[in-house]
């Protein structure tokens, strides 16, 4: 089901169609379930400070298991804001994540990529999130930055240092980073202060975004609330959502996988405001099943797609912006299954009106990735985008006097009413193969993924737009 939002008769402006999940009142149970879940089972927090302020606020503490009451949860979604503006590295505002604005970027972590050279699967090195951070500060429908790779050639335990740091030195757009623990996030913020110019610039304009997690189910762990709280202090926005596998860490029903996953998410937020009234919490997660023949985490599955549009619409409902992922795969290579489960979660997201779309370009349940694949997936954004701008309707765009001009019989290639629109009318992609069989065959009959390769080896080879100064990249790579 679409609704179209303020439709008029002489309205000129895109519309947008929307994905409709639930009704008001299946949403209110949710919300009612989450209570239920917080009130009777509660959630386990292993971090002192947190503990206290969930008893000093009036949640009922045993066992380190805090109980909380659903006014206290109301009244941290109120306190929340329902806006986060987030901007890029030269402090350009970049993204508002509010409302139905839909954002898309990579995931993080992987261990292994498709060498762009040989196409051989290969353990990840910092090389492959140095080329990736690359690729995404030029292709134009990648939003934010993920380090899609663990870097296997770094010492253990710094590794998510030289993750940030590679991206932070080859994009300009803005950074979701990763993080062991709080040593690390406060030398990352260092790291991007020196990017930003200083650290009030970067407290007043954040362009990075940390990515943080509770355990499934229902656990606050010392690391994660650490590194919430660290930073709260310096004012950098927080992903706070869980990870579950359905019928493994959550309930295997979609229903309760989203009151599960509903429950550590905003309990996680109750901590924050608790901490400082105010603090900009992104909420929802990662809401994909398992696959009970194999145990693989279904990425790409039309069932994860559909959990996240039930945690946006939830979202949407608390005023809050939210987190999901989308242009994912279980195929361990860039096929025809890759495309289909690809496309159809991003395009799912974007309906739905997701705000920040992450592990786009993940091949292999979320193991493998493939820099060429990235390139498809710009292409697949954009037609997801293309869609979900809906249709223009306006006097120009019905196209009356061209018709009435043209009459029965004509044409309509060498019309005004076509060379004005048609470049807007008709979505066209940068790799996809849309040539005749004669032309495609004298070219050399190239594959899309032919295309996507050349044109991210074309991409690396090209000078960063907006480089950093010397002394700049002298002062982060210290930092290591």
């Amino acid at each position: 089901m679409f609704k179209i939002a303020g439709y008029r008769s002489n309205y000129s402006e895109q519309l947008s169609p929307q994905l409709k999940w639930f009704s008001e009142s299946q949403l209110e149970e949710i919300h009612s379930a989450t209570i239920e879940v917080l009130e009777r089972a509660g959630v386990r927090v292993d971090h002192d400070e947190a503990l206290q302020l969930l008893k000093d606020a009036g949640c009922l503490i045993e066992d380190r298991v805090a109980r909380i009451p659903g006014w206290l949860v109301e009244e941290a979604i109120r306190s929340a804001p329902s806006q986060v503006n987030i901007f890029d590295r030269s402090g350009k505002p970049a993204m508002k994540l509010e409302s139905n604005h839909t954002y898309y970027g990579t995931g993080s972590d992987l261990p292994f990529h498709l060498d762009l050279e040989s196409g051989k699967r290969r353990s990840s090195v910092k090389q492959d999130i140095i080329n990736t951070a690359r690729l995404i500060d030029k292709l134009p429908n990648f939003d934010f930055s993920m380090s899609y790779a663990i870097p296997g050639d770094i010492t253990a335990g710094k590794g998510d240092l030289h993750q940030f740091a590679a991206q932070v030195l080859n994009c300009n757009k803005p950074i979701i980073f990763t993080s062991f623990n709080d040593e690390n996030v406060r030398v990352i913020f260092e790291m991007a202060g020196r990017a930003a110019g200083s650290m009030e610039q970067l407290s007043s304009h954040p362009f990075i975004i940390l990515y943080d997690e509770p355990i499934s189910p229902l656990i606050h762990t010392y690391e994660g609330l650490s590194k919430m709280f660290a930073c709260i202090e310096y004012g950098v926005p927080v992903i706070y959502t869980p990870g579950v596998v359905a019928g493994g860490t959550c309930p295997v029903t979609k229903a309760g996988t989203i009151v599960q996953m509903n429950a550590e998410s905003i309990s996680g937020l109750v901590i924050a405001q608790l901490k400082k009234k105010g603090s900009p919490i992104i909420i929802g997660g990662g809401a994909t099943p398992m696959e009970m023949k194999t145990t693989a985490t279904l990425y790409g599955s039309p069932d994860a797609s559909m959990n996240y549009a039930a945690m946006t619409e939830l979202a949407r409902y608390y005023r809050l912006p939210n987190f999901t992922e989308a242009g994912c795969s279980n195929s361990p290579e860039p096929d025809a299954q890759a495309g289909m489960e690809s496309a159809i979660g991003l395009l799912l997201n974007q309906l739905s009106g997701a705000n920040l779309v992450h592990d786009v370009g993940y091949l292999d349940s979320g193991k493998t990735g493939s820099l060429p694949f990235l390139v498809l997936c710009d292409d697949f954004i954009s037609a997801a985008r293309y869609v979900g701008a809906g249709t223009k309707i306006s006097r120009g765009t019905l196209g009356v006097e061209t018709i009435v001009e043209t009459g029965p019989g004509g044409h309509y290639l060498a019309t005004e009413h076509t060379m004005n629109h048609f470049r807007t009318e008709i979505w066209s992609p940068t790799v996809f193969n849309r040539m005749m069989w004669d032309t495609w065959e004298k070219l050399g009959k190239k594959g899309c993924f032919d295309l996507a390769r050349e044109k991210a080896q074309s991409l690396l080879e090209e000078a960063p737009e907006e480089p950093l100064p010397d002394q700049v990249v002298e002062k982060i790579n210290g930092l290591l």
